[in-house]
């Protein structure tokens, strides 16, 4: 019996730490292929903000400025499309082949559960993925700016979960 118990319990242990790496270290795309990284996660405070009630914008530009919020199921990296997505993806597109000197500030975030370090590289997978996803639309990476936040930068309270889902996402945003 302990012959068979032990290779039993190493087997079980590499399955779980092989599912453990795929599902909650490497970043996936919405299909559950592992995307890698399209660019390098720099610091937040490196990009400008725009108080665009003073600056002289295009429709598109005040569209694309506007944060679009990809929201996550918990402790997951895989994100759902829905027409607004779709409709932002496709005016940042074509802008972006107008303006190639633009960029788009790709930025990760999670709810408050689980501790800091976790958290801050779930939000960077999230990024992450996004940014392939985004790679895989015609967007280059040179264009994008990905960063993660972690659990930094919460949109609203932590205290119920639907606020948790809300503070579960990447913001996408043109760079002015």
């Amino acid at each position: 019996m302990n012959r068979l118990l032990i290779p039993l319990l190493i087997l079980l242990g590499s399955l779980l730490l092989s599912w453990h790496w795929s599902c909650n270290l490497k970043p996936q795309d919405k299909c559950g292929a592992v995307v890698e990284s399209v660019a390098p996660v720099v610091p937040m405070d490196t990009m400008a903000v725009v108080d665009t009630a003073k600056t002289n914008l295009t429709a598109e530009e005040k569209l694309l400025i506007e944060p679009l919020d990809v929201y996550f199921a918990v402790n997951n990296a895989g994100i759902s499309r829905n027409a607004e997505i779709e409709n932002w993806l496709n005016t940042a597109k074509k802008y972006l082949d107008q303006n190639p000197s633009e960029k788009l500030s790709v930025t990760g975030h999670t709810d408050s559960d689980g501790d800091d370090a976790a958290n801050q590289g779930l939000s960077e997978r999230r990024a992450a993925t996004v940014a392939g996803i985004l790679g895989k639309e015609g967007f280059t990476a040179e264009g994008l700016v990905v960063s993660g936040k972690g659990e930094t930068e919460p949109i609203v309270g932590n205290d119920t979960p639907d606020n948790k889902a809300k503070n579960r996402r990447v913001s996408i945003r043109l760079i002015k």
